[in-house]
């Protein structure tokens, strides 16, 4: 056999083998590839880019939070509370004032005569029965930490539609008074939104005082997302604010969760923030609020996620 007869041989021989190689190689191309879309897919790699009117698909019901925030003096007096509602299947931040003179008709009592002769958990059951809604965490927040909450969050730019004139009685010093004249813009930090939400300084009587809670805290919020960055290092501040000294049932590790839920909605860029303001009839003395049972169909309606977990679990709220 000639030296050229055998080396053609010899690569006919080979092409088996080279085409096998190849053949291999591709299937472990197109396995690494599916692996690797899988993975982008189930982490929400691959929309990273996503506007903001889209919906983050991978959330559900069990990543929401609902969380009652109730302002309690030293003194233990209810003074006003705040429904805070995350909903990441919707991209939404909730904001409810609910004013302690609200009447729960089952008991005959408002909110306030309701926590003086009970607790917290009490008082929530309450309000839940009140709006319709479920409320699985609470809060108390001392006038202190609702100071530097607001303080922390920037304050409210506010452009006041009529006087607002109070006198706190206080000799020593005026740091208790409102003093702010119609068409005036001022920036309010925590003390002066606390006093003007506390106070009867609006023409249409307390629900003046939620609406303007209503307004103030949707605007920080609001404040807050236009300036992520420096949002997501102020998380664990405001958070640590809100739980000192306070009566909750709200642990740590469920602010971990939430936290990482709002980091994300940080980094997308989102507007979450919602005020719904409670309508309703004030009695002639204000001394009690029933709700409207529209209001409470609406609200019932914004409050349910886009998407509901596959099957109940204790973390869904």
């Amino acid at each position: 056999m000639s030296k050229k007869t055998a080396k053609n041989k010899k690569k006919r021989s080979q092409a088996p083998i080279a085409l096998v190689y190849f053949a291999a190689l591709c299937v472990c191309l197109v396995l690494v590839g599916t692996l690797v879309i899988t993975v982008f897919q189930k982490y929400n790699i691959l929309s990273m880019g996503k506007s903001d009117s889209q919906e983050y698909e991978g959330y559900t019901s069990d990543d929401c939070t609902t969380i009652l925030f109730a302002r309690i003096n030293s003194k233990n007096v209810l003074h006003d509370m705040m429904i805070y509602r995350l909903d990441p299947t919707k991209d939404k931040i909730y904001l409810v004032p609910v004013t302690p003179y609200m009447l729960d008709e089952s008991t005959g009592k408002t909110l306030k005569q309701t926590l003086d002769g009970g607790d917290m958990q009490t008082l929530t059951a309450a309000v839940s029965r009140c709006l319709g809604i479920e409320i699985p965490y609470y809060m108390t927040i001392s006038n202190g930490s609702f100071d530097n909450i607001c303080d922390q969050l920037g304050g409210y730019t506010y452009t006041a539609q009529e006087d607002h004139f109070y006198l706190s009685g206080d000799m020593d010093s005026e740091k208790n008074d409102v003093t702010i004249k119609k068409g005036s813009t001022q920036n309010l930090m925590g003390r002066q939104i606390r006093l003007v939400m506390t106070y009867p300084v609006f023409e249409e009587g307390r629900q003046g005082n939620m609406r303007f809670m209503a307004s103030a805290f949707e605007t920080m919020v609001a404040n807050a997302f236009a300036l992520p960055d420096s949002t997501k290092g102020n998380l664990d501040i405001i958070y640590n604010f809100a739980k000192k000294k306070s009566d909750t049932n709200y642990a740590d590790d469920r602010y971990k969760i939430m936290k990482t839920v709002l980091v994300d909605m940080l980094g997308r860029g989102v507007s979450p923030a919602m005020s719904i303001t409670p309508s309703g009839t004030w009695s002639a003395d204000e001394s009690q609020f029933t709700v409207d049972p529209t209001f409470k169909e609406e609200l019932q309606k914004q409050f349910t996620p886009e998407v509901m977990a596959k099957k109940k679990s204790d973390s869904s709220n």
